[in-house]
């Protein structure tokens, strides 16, 4: 497996209804504002390329409690040790969309989410998988089960839309080859669902 390349994102079962919601609103504005802008959030939680850290007009779903890591990861394969380990994790929001739905108000819009989708990988140097899985304590291998749903009124005379994007655990990783640190990187773990609903 490339840890240097990013896995993607297989779809899964997608419901939409138009039925009851709450008012939170970002605009298309704000969306892009929070994917280009908002690099850091205010503890300085870095967001990777690609991501956005969630801002005040995002709605987050978590489906699971972010994973403390292990305390020991060394793995020895032919006479070299290598070790993996992960920083405090923080939450980002993937830029990829999964779902969409829209309507015209008054009326109230629904979106539910079922979907599978894979842990992503980013690394300066070349690891194998199981020693990058020991440092973060999950298999970074696997594709991660997030459903959540939302509701959102749309105002009469306005048109809604609801977008859903997956939301991840973003873990700062360091790698160590016989005790000396040899590249760095990041691990995202699927945990939910950002979603961004507005009226215009």
């Amino acid at each position: 497996m490339n840890h240097g390349s990013k896995f993607g994102i297989l779809a899964g079962v997608i419901t939409l209804s138009a039925l009851a919601a709450s008012p939170a609103t970002a605009s298309p504005e704000n969306q892009d504002a929070a994917r280009s802008a908002l690099s850091a959030d205010a503890s300085g939680a870095n967001a990777p390329e690609g991501y956005f850290i969630p801002g005040p007009d995002t709605i987050v779903k978590r489906d699971s409690s972010p994973q403390p890591a292990p305390a020991d990861s060394g793995i020895s394969a032919k006479g070299t040790t290598y070790k993996v380990t992960a920083g405090a994790s923080s939450e980002s929001c993937g830029t990829t969309k999964i779902q969409k739905t829209s309507g015209a108000g008054k009326t109230t819009l629904v979106l539910t989410v079922e979907e599978s989708v894979e842990a992503e990988v980013s690394t300066e140097v070349k690891v194998d998988a199981e020693v990058v899985s020991a440092g973060v304590g999950f298999s970074t291998t696997r594709k991660y089960g997030v459903s959540d749903q939302t509701r959102y009124e749309v105002p009469k005379g306005k048109h809604g839309t609801i977008e859903a994007y997956p939301l991840y655990d973003n873990y700062p990783i360091k790698i160590y080859k016989n005790g000396k640190k040899a590249g760095a990187g990041t691990v995202l773990k699927p945990v939910g669902v950002c979603f961004n609903q507005w009226s215009e």
